[in-house]
């Protein structure tokens, strides 16, 4: 079990915040670990000392763009400063529930849960009575069943439910199971409910299942929208899930209060910025809206794609019909040369492509996104290159200048560096490495990287991999709560 999780819930109960772990209670301890969200029930006379330990943990609040939204329920996310696990707190401040898709159905049995409640958990968390438990179980699947697509999901899920229904059996006691409902839910018919609970022990027919539930539904009639709306959006959600899932589309939608920023890795050749983009890049995007762009060797625009192509082949034709050089050190010359002074349309066309892809993410920051880039425009480097002073030259100088300026500056930016010796050992190493000449004049021109508006953090990349990413992931948390 994770430390940091098990310190959060210790807390809880020093402060006497009234909660309790409410569901999937059979996988408490791999979510307790972090492999898994935790789903807590925190009684509403608590929220300001529930909210401020999370603060004070380094927790956050985050939003699903676009899907419904199920009032008295939020995500919660903090990471653990030791591991960079980031813990997922599913928070239930009134019982809204009754769906996977869309939660319709509000269920006022939060007293019996947290009266119930005991600190018989793994690691002494707060878990209800096993036939609390149950009852809401049963409820809850129940209300599912006259669903079409909540249905067809139950049965691909029919394992898991069974094992989660047979764990709650085996620890019930059904006479306290049928005085609980008695107490607490007086509008539902004792008998009605045992025969619930026997016909999802059997599992029984659709048909059977249906009818029950659209019973329960009678008794359970309070709900966030009506149920003919509440069809509607569920079947919207799993038809887009579906077609997104089809189309390959993995991009998620989920974002952290209060929205999105742009996190840049610059630095010299070979110094690691590229390796420590794409691990946070990983990173985050398990939970949330990541996008992870390369802008030294930004995507080709459509706009300037034609362009490239004669480039490319003009220069393609030129290699085959002009002869090989016999002096060695002026090829490599030539080569080094081309490499730190590019043509100037080249390094026109490239300030375009950079310009264009920073406008296409920034549209993604707006909606909550986190753009993590390799590489980042700068006065210093990967910005303007023209040198020309006059004729169309300085036309396209002028109009390369305008490209960059428009680039916003980053919200925070890493800067990986290693001595220089390191840096030209690793790219040594590479399957490809640039000419030796080059790593030099780019590590050189690294020193100077500055961003005016932005919050610039160095990184020795000289240090244990391992602890790199660590700090990298620490601050990037910590600066984003700030």
């Amino acid at each position: 079990m994770n430390s940091f999780i098990i310190d959060l819930f210790k807390q809880f109960k020093d402060e006497n915040v009234r909660y309790c772990h409410f569901k999937s209670n059979n996988n408490l301890e791999p979510a307790l670990s972090g492999v898994d969200d935790l789903d807590l029930l925190v009684a509403t006379g608590d929220v300001d000392k529930f909210n401020e330990i999370l603060s004070r943990n380094g927790f956050r609040i985050a939003f699903d763009r676009g899907a419904p939204v199920t009032p008295y329920v939020y995500h919660y996310f903090g990471m653990d400063p030791k591991t960079g696990l980031l813990v997922h707190l599913h928070v239930y401040f009134k019982i809204v529930t009754g769906g996977s898709i869309f939660k319709n159905h509000a269920i006022r049995v939060e007293k019996m849960f947290l009266d119930e409640a005991q600190p018989n958990g793994p690691a002494g968390v707060y878990i209800p009575s096993s036939e609390a438990d149950c009852i809401l179980f049963i409820l809850r699947k129940f209300i599912e069943q006259p669903s079409i697509v909540e249905h067809y999901l139950f049965l691909k899920d029919w394992k898991n439910i069974n094992l989660e229904l047979q764990w709650l059996i085996e620890r019930s006691d059904r006479e306290k199971i049928s005085n609980l409902v008695t107490k607490w839910l007086p509008e539902i018919e004792v008998q009605f409910f045992n025969d619930c609970l026997d016909l999802m022990i059997s599992k029984g027919t659709i048909l059977k299942r249906a009818r029950l539930g659209l019973k329960m539904r009678k008794f359970i009639h309070n709900t966030v929208v009506s149920e003919y709306k509440a069809e509607i959006i569920r079947f919207f959600q799993f038809f887009l899930a579906f077609i997104k899932n089809r189309l390959r589309l993995h991009r998620k939608n989920r974002y952290l209060f209060p929205g999105g920023q742009i996190i840049a890795f610059v630095g010299s050749e070979a110094s690691g910025k590229s390796t420590l983009s794409k691990e946070c890049a990983s990173w985050l995007s398990e939970r949330f809206d990541v996008s992870h762009i390369h802008l030294g060797k930004p995507k080709k625009n459509w706009r300037t794609v034609f362009i490239w192509y004669a480039i490319y082949m003009f220069s393609f034709f030129k290699s085959k019909l002009s002869s090989k050089s016999k002096n060695h050190d002026k090829s490599v010359e030539k080569e080094e040369t081309s490499i730190n002074n590019p043509h100037p349309i080249v390094a026109w066309l490239d300030s375009i492509d950079r310009k264009l892809a920073i406008k296409k993410y920034f549209r993604k920051l707006m909606q909550g996104g986190i753009v993590i880039t390799d590489r980042y425009p700068s006065r210093y480097m990967d910005g303007p290159r023209i040198q020309a002073n006059s004729g169309f030259y300085k036309y396209l100088r002028i109009k390369e200048e305008k490209n960059y300026e428009s680039i916003p500056n980053p919200d925070l930016v890493f800067r990986a560096q290693a001595p220089l010796e390191v840096t030209l050992n690793r790219n040594s190493a590479r399957d490809k490495p640039e000419p030796e000449a080059f790593v030099k004049e780019r590590y050189k021109i690294a020193q100077n990287i500055n961003f005016k508006f932005s919050d610039i953090i160095i990184v020795d990349t000289t240090e244990p991999y391992e602890q790199s990413v660590l700090k990298v992931k620490n601050i990037i948390w910590k600066k984003s709560n700030s």
